[in-house]
């Protein structure tokens, strides 16, 4: 691997362009901008999608793929392959929505949005004022740290009475809280909670996240989590027809958490790697706020990871994570091209201020596979 220290520990970044590339002889994609990780969150919680992410569009419009949103609703969902249309049955209401148009009609009645419903690899992606508009659920964007809340009225009145309780982020908390060690939330596994800690420096101590969340306001954990998902908006989409070393070098020193110097030498030698194993990878990383804690003296937070690897001569080793493996990080023989995973892991943090609240970054490319404290699956 890099030199998988809190200093100074290298990943790559890539410079992307929307222009397609030209595909004579071959089967490569064509070139991506890479999307932050946008967290979706319906009736209190998060939502896994098997592919398509949610996306701001070049209009400025918030595009989320219909049917797992609509079906979280409890709605039921159809589409017409041949007339490209999809229909939607929600508390006896029938929405129509053609593909490649603005319009959309209910009950008969027609409606305009602002932008009309597209299909992208497979997925009908509509406009996000369609939800708010035609599946009467409240609708809000929180940039500060990228997510979408999608609340039908039968929730919000949950949350009204108390039936519920959701965390500042809207999230819903178990009834029961058995854990000393972690806020446990409702949209997630009992097994992301069990994933082994690992230690980077041995100072004496730690303070579980049940506790350390507390030390934090809602601005400076959205900061934290935004560092996290910027940082792996670029290094888990990663394009050999375009990484840059130089690019690579200034977004990795902006984004992680050093002491004023970082070696640009491995720069070029991971750079030089990618071209030649042709790496072409997309991903995205979901930080969980509600996970970050003090261990042994250093600072990590809980975070889901999404990718698939489109292009690699050796598809084991496609970003900075899964490079040059060995030492702390594990080989990751199970990826298969073309493939959907979700992973969860820790993701170290560190900063050289005593303002440890305000200044918390990345502070490793050693967090995705590390070796027993990471869980894996394929998404279908």
């Amino acid at each position: 691997m890099f030199k998988k220290t809190l200093m100074a520990i290298i990943v790559g970044t890539t410079v992307f362009s929307s222009v397609p590339m030209a595909s004579a002889a071959t089967s490569l994609p064509e070139v991506r901008k890479p999307s932050l990780a946008i967290d979706l969150i319906v009736d209190g919680k998060k939502v896994t999608l098997p592919d398509i992410e949610p996306y701001i569009d070049d209009a400025g419009n918030t595009m989320v793929p219909i049917r797992f949103v609509s079906e979280k609703l409890g709605a039921d969902v159809k589409w017409d392959n041949v007339k490209q249309i999809v229909t939607i049955i929600h508390k006896g209401n029938t929405i129509v929505m053609p593909v490649g148009s603005k319009n959309v009609t209910v009950n008969g009645n027609t409606t305009t949005l602002d932008a009309m419903a597209i299909k992208k690899e497979g997925r009908v992606v509509v406009p996000l004022r369609f939800v708010s508009e035609t599946l009467e659920s409240a609708v809000t964007y929180d940039g500060g740290y990228g997510g979408i809340n999608i609340t039908s009225v039968a929730y919000q009145n949950k949350i009204d009475s108390g039936a519920v309780t959701v965390d500042r982020w809207g999230r819903e908390l178990r009834t029961k809280q058995t854990s000393k060690e972690w806020n446990l939330m409702s949209d997630t596994p009992d097994n992301v909670y069990g994933i082994k800690k690992y230690m980077i420096t041995h100072m004496k101590g730690q303070i579980d996240a049940k506790n350390y969340i507390n030390r934090f306001t809602k601005e400076e954990l959205d900061r934290i989590a935004k560092n996290v998902k910027d940082y792996y908006k670029f290094a888990l989409n990663v394009d050999y027809r375009t990484i840059n070393a130089t690019a690579y070098f200034s977004k990795s020193f902006d984004l992680m958490g050093h002491n004023g110097y970082m070696n640009p030498m491995p720069f070029d030698e991971f750079v030089s790697f990618m071209k030649k194993n042709k790496v072409i990878v997309e991903g995205y990383a979901f930080p969980d706020t509600s996970t970050i804690y003090s261990y042994h003296g250093t600072q990590f937070i809980r975070t889901k990871f999404k990718f698939r690897v489109l292009n690699a001569i050796d598809i084991t080793q496609f970003n900075g994570d899964s490079y040059n493996p060995g030492g702390r990080s594990d080989k990751v023989t199970w990826v298969k091209k073309g493939k959907w995973y979700e992973t969860y892991s820790d993701v170290s943090l560190f900063s050289n201020s005593q303002d440890i609240q305000g200044t918390l970054k990345i502070g490793s490319t050693g967090n995705m596979f590390t070796k027993g404290a990471y869980l894996y699956k394929e998404l279908k």
